[in-house]
């Protein structure tokens, strides 16, 4: 870290940065513009344009195309931006840096991805540099970052741009003008670019520098000998590259971390071979390399994957290093291509591809990092940021040499085995369309395990139709009375859905009771423990499920909350309630790095169809309309017992039936009635008296189930409807020989005058 006096001798040296007359002045021209418009005119689309394309403070290259223009017009991402002006920021520096990143999550969660795939962080903080000049200095290239705090900040301090200018305004003294602004933030610009002579202890430095409003230079390929030719497309891609780097940063031997991603649950189905063949790739892209002891560590390119979003160092690596990406972005160039003209295009440019399986990895490539846009029947075309790529390539690329022997060369590549083991999902399709409602009706009505089940074929329909019109919202309701098949039509429902996909039920289906004590997501989500030795994650079932249906989003994943109103709602589901509407990813812990093959955000799956079962009663909490704003809700009140009795797997009995049946109606009005599994537990207790009780047996027997089941349901205030209701329900009684009822009853009846409430306890 460069001391007081030396950052004072180089201001001093720097000034007045020539050559960058020009550069100053339209930069502090933007800075004023900005400061001057009020906030009615700054919400205007040309003028959040302005901030989010803001040329003249700096340019950045292919970063600075990443797609935003939604956010433009967005009235929330435009009410975010506006109140960076007016927020009262920390005047400590340190708190102050960690409020400006919050800050600037918080935008970048609204705008991707909402308005683009990738999250455009160098646009936004450009955009902040623009409205708060006093925190940020002009330089946003990641390793250019780096140099800057390495001369400027502690080393154990992370690079952060308002400590940067903290650092200077300690030195150099409080900035007054915009004008005293702009120098300093172009003194870091300076900085960075002679921060090797710097380093080297070097005085007499170049004064005149190339600025940034000129234009890059063009990449320089490597020649097609030394090429990779093509690059596998493991199922995660870019994070799959990301999680080689992850497990190195301690440093670790190459046997060892193709051991240690074996046991990562994304990549033990690859084999040893195919592990080895991920960690030769990331370490040939040169974000590996190798210290002493023969330890693997990442290098600056390697950190700077990690740690940057829109991974624009990958980018770079695979033009440079890898056949054909360069020529794929070419070939667009003139107009879109359909995905079969891309393969064919690589397969003449390499003939040794007679398959598809290294083209299509090319191509899932180049559309994981961002750099086409897909069109209606599977047409790509180049997007801006991969234009900007493209137009940084040399005239000339690297073409196959008529000597050279495709045969023998393949023979060093392991794209084709990686395609085999684990095609990526960009370009497999699903197994087999989902079912239909007819189909699923069809499986219900010839399925043995629903001889005995009630189907409705009304709530059959509903729930189908409930869960598959929106695309990515499917969350149901189900409300009504206790015991009337909720969870089991559910279940049936979950079990004929993966049976006519050849599933495996039990690992598409959960069922999780929702617990009362319930007040935050952990019960679903799962915890970071700091406390263990070794920090953990805590992975509940919930959470098993949404990342098995994030890795095979062509498949279903049913979820079912049993009893969900027992708990708050709003507390315990609030991440699934917000990332079903927004399609924003959950939040699951706040390490850089995933925890016991934990990521730290989980991107919602569109997959998963959740169903929560609920009954409305004193012990329940009611639904806001935040809840219910994403549900619909299928009520289940009617009970057809008749039809129960039918399709029960038991000898009939009429007499009792009926006596069952007559109860159920004369507690309908009142809606106290009962469901199929009262009524078939009535049964049950009357049967296990055996075949040889007698009819009066039987009646005692039916006569304590009712009293034991049923009677305690009936409370309430006394009204005309539940005294109306008693009376017949007395009367039945003494039709049916159901003496205990009867007197029960009567009980329950006196004790109101007393206390005005009818109830079976007292």
């Amino acid at each position: 870290m460069l001391t007081d006096a030396q950052v004072k001798e180089l201001w001093e040296k720097a000034q007045p940065f020539p050559g960058w007359e020009q550069w100053q002045k339209n930069y502090c021209d933007l800075l004023r513009k900005v400061r001057d418009l009020s906030d009615e005119e700054l919400a205007r689309p040309e003028n959040q344009e302005l901030l989010w394309s803001a040329d003249d403070l700096v340019p950045l290259g292919p970063p600075g195309k990443v797609e935003v223009n939604g956010a433009f017009t967005d009235p929330e991402i435009v009410a975010a931006v506006i109140e960076l002006r007016h927020l009262n920021w920390p005047s400590d520096p340190n708190t102050r840096a960690e409020s400006l990143e919050e800050a600037g999550e918080r935008i970048l969660s609204l705008v991707s991805p909402r308005h683009s795939p990738q999250r455009p962080q160098a646009r936004l903080w450009r955009l902040f540099a623009v409205l708060l000049p006093s925190e940020f200095h002009c330089t946003f290239d990641f390793q250019a970052q780096l140099s800057i705090s390495n001369m400027l900040l502690p080393k154990e301090i992370p690079h952060s741009h308002a400590l940067v200018r903290e650092r200077l305004r300690k030195v150099l003294g409080t900035e007054r003008t915009l004008e005293e602004h702009v120098r300093r933030s172009v003194f870091c610009w300076w900085l960075q670019a002679h921060y090797e002579d710097i380093e080297d202890g070097l005085h007499d430095l170049n004064l005149r520098t190339p600025t940034p409003t000129e234009t890059l230079h063009p990449i320089v390929l490597w020649p097609f000998g030394k090429q990779f030719k093509a690059n596998a497309a493991f199922r995660l891609l870019v994070n799959a590259y990301r999680d080689v780097i992850r497990t190195s940063t301690a440093g670790i031997t190459r046997e060892d971390l193709v051991k240690e991603l074996g046991d990562n649950d994304e990549y033990m189905n690859l084999s040893y071979s195919t592990r080895r063949s991920l960690v030769a790739r990331v370490t040939g892209l040169g974000f590996l390399e190798e210290g002493e002891h023969r330890l693997l560590h990442p290098t600056l390119d390697g950190y700077e994957l990690l740690e940057c979003d829109v991974p624009d160092i990958l980018v770079h690596r695979m033009l440079e290093r890898v056949f054909p990406i360069a020529s794929i972005l070419r070939f667009l160039k003139d107009g879109p291509r359909s995905g079969p003209e891309i393969v064919s295009y690589q397969q003449k440019i390499y003939p040794g591809w007679t398959g598809t399986m290294a083209p299509s990895a090319n191509l899932a490539w180049v559309k994981a990092l961002h750099l086409v846009d897909p069109l209606p029947g599977r047409t790509y075309q180049l997007n801006a940021y991969g234009a900007a790529w493209e137009a940084r390539l040399p005239a000339g690329l690297p073409s196959q040499a008529p000597e050279i022997h495709v045969a023998e060369d393949m023979l060093e590549d392991l794209v084709s085995e990686v395609a085999q083991e684990l095609q990526p999902p960009t370009i497999a399709p699903p197994p087999r369309p989902w079912p239909g409602l007819n189909e699923l009706r069809q499986g219900l009505q010839s399925d043995p395990l629903t001889r005995s089940f009630v189907l409705d074929d009304s709530q059959l329909s509903a729930l189908h139709h409930a869960w598959h019109c929106h695309p990515h919202k499917r969350f149901v309701i189900l409300a009504g009375l206790s015991g009337t098949g909720k969870t089991a039509l559910v279940r049936h429902y979950a079990r004929v859905y993966c049976a006519a996909l050849n599933l495996d039920l039990g690992k598409h289906l959960e069922v999780v009771a929702v617990s009362p004590d319930w007040k935050d997501p952990t019960g679903l989500l799962g915890y970071y423990n700091a406390l263990h030795e070794v920090p953990t994650f805590q992975v509940e079932p919930t959470l098993r499920l949404l990342l098995s249906a994030t890795k095979n989003p062509s498949l279903p994943y049913f979820l079912l909350l049993d009893e969900m109103n027992l708990a708050r709602v709003e507390q315990y589901f609030a991440p699934f309630l917000s990332s079903m509407e927004s399609e924003l990813p959950i939040a699951l812990h706040g390490q850089d790095s995933p925890v016991n093959g934990v990521p730290h955000r989980l991107p919602w799956p569109r997959n998963l169809f959740i169903a929560g079962t609920v009954n409305m009663d004193e012990s329940t909490f009611p639904f806001s309309d935040k809840v219910l704003d994403r549900a619909f809700t299928l009520e289940f009140w009617d009970v057809n017992l008749r039809a129960f009795f039918e399709a029960r797997q038991a000898e009939r009995q009429p007499a009792l039936e009926h006596a069952i049946e007559a109860f159920h109606q004369a507690l309908r009005p009142i809606r106290r009635h009962f469901g199929y599994r009262t009524a078939g537990e009535l049964l049950s207790f009357v049967e296990a008296a055996g075949p040889d009780a007698s009819l009066e047996e039987q009646r005692r027997l039916l006569d304590q189930g009712i009293f034991s089941k049923v009677l305690p349901r009936l409370r309430g205030e006394s009204n005309p409807e539940l005294r109306n209701a008693f009376t017949v329900l007395k009367k039945l009684c003494e039709t049916e020989s159901l003496k205990r009822c009867g007197e029960k009853l009567s009980q329950m009846e006196a004790n109101n005058p007393r206390t005005g409430v009818i109830r079976f306890w007292s």
